[in-house]
C-alpha cells in the first residue's frame, strides 16, 4: 500500500469520524437508505469480484500470452462503512447529508509456460532488451485494491412513502461527490528459460462526481408469483422484508501511474502516466429487514461499469511501453447493519 492510498484512508477515516461526532442524535424515520429526521450509520463486510485487464507480458512464437486472465470471477473480500444525516427542508425539498466508503482486495494469479519451441521471448519493459530462450515458465500475481469514499446528497419529498409499489416509486434524486482508486501490485517470474523477475505498481485514481435517483422497488407486477410474494400478507411481509435501488452515473479524470523494475539478464527500470476520461455506472440494490425500533438488516450489491481501467501495453523488441485501457465490471456485495441514532423509533410503524 503505497502513501498516497494510505493518506488518502486516513483523511476519510476522519472525515467519517468528524461526521459522527458533529450531527446531532435525533429521531428518525426510514428515508429509503437513509434517514428524514435524524442520524442513521452502517457498517458492511461481504465480497468483491473485479474482472482487471489481461496481463501480456511475455510471448510465444511471437504472440503475446495471457499471464493473468480476465475473468469476472476473481474474488476478494470487502468491507465498509458510512453515515447520513439529515440536513432538512430547503424549500419543499427534504435534503439528507452522507460520507461513505469501502475498501475491497482481490488477488490473483497464473501460471504459463512455453515450451518446445525456439521461440519463448521476453523484451524488458523499456524496449532495450530482447531475450530469446525455448522455454518458460512463468507465474504471475496481481494484488488489487480497490477503494472509494463518497459525499452525497439526497433530495426527497417531504415525507417517505410506506405503501410498496407495484413496480418502482421514485423516492428522490441523488448527487455526489466521489474518489476511489484501483492500486495493483504486480509480480511476474520465470524459473527456466530466460529467467528474470518483473516487479510492477500501476494505481489509478478516479476523481469525479455523479448523479442518480432512487426508490423502492417490488415484484408486485409479476402475475401470480407477484401477489404472492408482495401483496398484503405475502412472503415478502411475512419475512418483513423491503426492496429498493439506486442508480447513478459519473463522469471522473482516471488518473493513472506506473512503475516497473525488470531484472534478470539485465536491469531496467521504467515509470509512466496518464490521464483519461471516465464514466462510472453503478445499479445498486438493496433488500433490508427491521430488527427492531432502531436497528436494521441489508443485503446490499453494487453492480459496476467502468469505462476505463488501465492496461499495460508492452513494447516489442525497439518498442516502447505505454498505458491503454480496457472497460471493466465489478460487482460487491455486503451485510450491512444500520443503526439510528436516538432515542425514538428509526422505522414508522406497520412498516
Amino acid at each position: 500500500m503505497g502513501p498516497r492510498r494510505l493518506s488518502f484512508l486516513k483523511a476519510a477515516a476522519v472525515a467519517l469520524l468528524g461526521a459522527a461526532v458533529l450531527v446531532p442524535p435525533a429521531a428518525a424515520q426510514d428515508f429509503v437508505t437513509g434517514t428524514s429526521g435524524g442520524t442513521t450509520i452502517w457498517v458492511g463486510g461481504g465480497y468483491q469480484f473485479l474482472s482487471l485487464p489481461e496481463i501480456q507480458f511475455t510471448r510465444r512464437k511471437g504472440r503475446r500470452q495471457d499471464n493473468t486472465e480476465k475473468d469476472f470471477w476473481d474474488i476478494g473480500g470487502s468491507a465498509g462503512g458510512g453515515i447520513e444525516t439529515s440536513l432538512g427542508y430547503w424549500g419543499d425539498v427534504m435534503v439528507t447529508g452522507s460520507v461513505k466508503g469501502f475498501w475491497s482486495n482481490v488477488e490473483t494469479d497464473r501460471r504459463v509456460r512455453c515450451s518446445n519451441v525456439a521461440n519463448c521471448t521476453v523484451v524488458d519493459p523499456t524496449g532495450v532488451n530482447t531475450f530469446v530462450s525455448n522455454s518458460l515458465n512463468t507465474k504471475s500475481t496481481n494484488d488489487a485494491d480497490y477503494w472509494g469514499a463518497q459525499a452525497e446528497l439526497k433530495f426527497g419529498s417531504r415525507s417517505p412513502m410506506e405503501v410498496k409499489p407495484e413496480v418502482y416509486r421514485n423516492d428522490f434524486f441523488i448527487i455526489g461527490f466521489d474518489v476511489r482508486g484501483i492500486d495493483q501490485d504486480r509480480h511476474i517470474h520465470s524459473s527456466t528459460g530466460t529467467v528474470f523477475t518483473l516487479k510492477e505498481t500501476l494505481d489509478t485514481t478516479y476523481t469525479g462526481g455523479y448523479i442518480g435517483i432512487g426508490g423502492e422497488y417490488s415484484f408486485g407486477f409479476i402475475p401470480v408469483v407477484g401477489k404472492w410474494l408482495k401483496g398484503q400478507g405475502g412472503l415478502l411481509d411475512r419475512l418483513g422484508l423491503r426492496t429498493y435501488l439506486n442508480a447513478t452515473a459519473g463522469l471522473y479524470n482516471a488518473d493513472s501511474d506506473y512503475s516497473g523494475r525488470f531484472t534478470g539478464p539485465a536491469a531496467t527500470r521504467l515509470s509512466q502516466s496518464d490521464d483519461e476520461l471516465a464514466f462510472i455506472g453503478t445499479l445498486s440494490l438493496e433488500t433490508r429487514m427491521p430488527l427492531g425500533d432502531r436497528t436494521s438488516l441489508s443485503l446490499w450489491t453494487d453492480y459496476e461499469y467502468i469505462s476505463s481501467v488501465p492496461q499495460m501495453s508492452y513494447a516489442g523488441p525497439g518498442g516502447t511501453t505505454r498505458i491503454s485501457d480496457d472497460d471493466v465490471f465489478a460487482s460487491r456485495t455486503m451485510l450491512r447493519l444500520n443503526v439510528g441514532l436516538g432515542s425514538n423509533q428509526l422505522y414508522a410503524n406497520g412498516y
